[in-house]
């Protein structure tokens, strides 16, 4: 009998397994370094954990299906950060600080564009009970060493906040989902037509469209202050103020600031960012605060943080020494 391989699923053997293997060691022990310790939470989740706090994204990405010992209705994790955000909450009361890094597998109910693979192994750290720009510069350096040590060309960091895209839009009837769905076709034409559906003022249907067009850089951002509404300047001033600070704390990494930059998972309450490096068309990790997440797990702290795909990575071409 023949078996048909699942799409977007397959096996991982000889080279490619302990390419894998030795990346991920590489990585976790640049974590352990930094002060981060490592957590293996379980492969299966209640749906509730993953959900809480999450957004609607992950939720459509996360296969849900009944116990067969009766334990009710389980979930493969599609992400690790809620399950931390779980820990954190309920094991790890002692500590007002957690520095938490972890990789393995996670599965997702669709596959993604880039590639049409479900599978990923997500690596990456959790920076909680430190607040503001001191937690974001302390992950956003480790984001950046990360990509050195693994070897990218010319690696970069965009740098946004999420808060910008809730300005604009809070008094929408659109789901902040919609737009950033919307935003992250860097479609201007696209964009005009959500624009006219969501009835927005004149001025934040404007910062929309050169957010769309790829035009909302640093000097674009502070052109914009006192003329759309106190959230976003409270969030402009916060970006600029960050990118300023970063640019004296890392060395071999560019930063760039692009208001147009969006989490990958709707989580996101703060400051995100994605890594690219020169020759990969797709970004290699993403991260950002997280605090609304940590707050509906139970527990009100700041939190930060990153994760990638090593699978992606070795897809990239990097050379992992064997």
């Amino acid at each position: 009998m023949t078996h048909r391989p699942m799409i977007g699923l397959e096996d991982a053997f000889g080279v490619r397994a302990r390419s894998l293997r030795r990346l991920q060691m590489t990585l976790l022990n640049l974590f352990e370094a930094a002060g981060y310790s490592e957590v293996i939470p379980p492969l299966l989740e209640r749906p509730d954990i993953l959900k809480t706090g999450a957004g609607k994204f992950l939720a459509d990405q996360t296969m849900v299906f009944s116990d067969p010992a009766d334990a009710g209705l389980l979930a493969v994790r599609s992400d690790i950060t809620p399950q931390i955000a779980r820990i954190a909450a309920t094991r790890l009361l002692s500590s007002d600080e957690l520095r938490l890094s972890y990789s393995g597998s996670v599965m997702l109910a669709r596959p993604e564009s880039r590639h049409g693979s479900r599978q990923q192994w997500q690596t990456g750290v959790e920076c909680m009970g430190v607040p503001g720009a001191e937690g974001d510069i302390e992950v956003m350096r480790l984001a950046a060493q990360s990509m050195l040590l693994a070897g990218f060309n010319n690696p970069v960091l965009q740098l946004g906040h999420i808060g910008l895209l809730k300005a604009l839009v809070g008094g929408s009837s659109i789901t902040l989902d919609r737009w950033t769905e919307r935003l992250a076709r860097r479609s201007p034409d696209d964009m005009a037509v959500m624009i006219k559906q969501g009835n927005l003022p004149e001025a934040c249907g404007e910062a929309l469209l050169a957010m769309a067009a790829g035009q909302a850089d640093a000097a674009w951002l502070m052109s914009r202050k006192g003329r759309i509404n106190d959230e976003f300047d409270a969030a402009a001033l916060y970006l600029t103020d960050l990118i300023g600070q970063l640019n004296e704390e890392l060395d071999g990494v560019s930063l760039h600031l692009d208001a147009a930059v969006m989490p990958r998972f709707l989580y996101h309450s703060g400051a995100v960012f994605a890594g690219f490096a020169e020759g990969v068309p797709y970004a290699l990790l993403y991260g950002g605060r997280y605090d609304a997440m940590m707050a509906a797990h139970g527990r009100d702290m700041p939190a930060t943080g990153f994760s990638l795909d090593l699978w992606a990575w070795l897809d990239s071409g990097i050379e992992v020494e064997l």
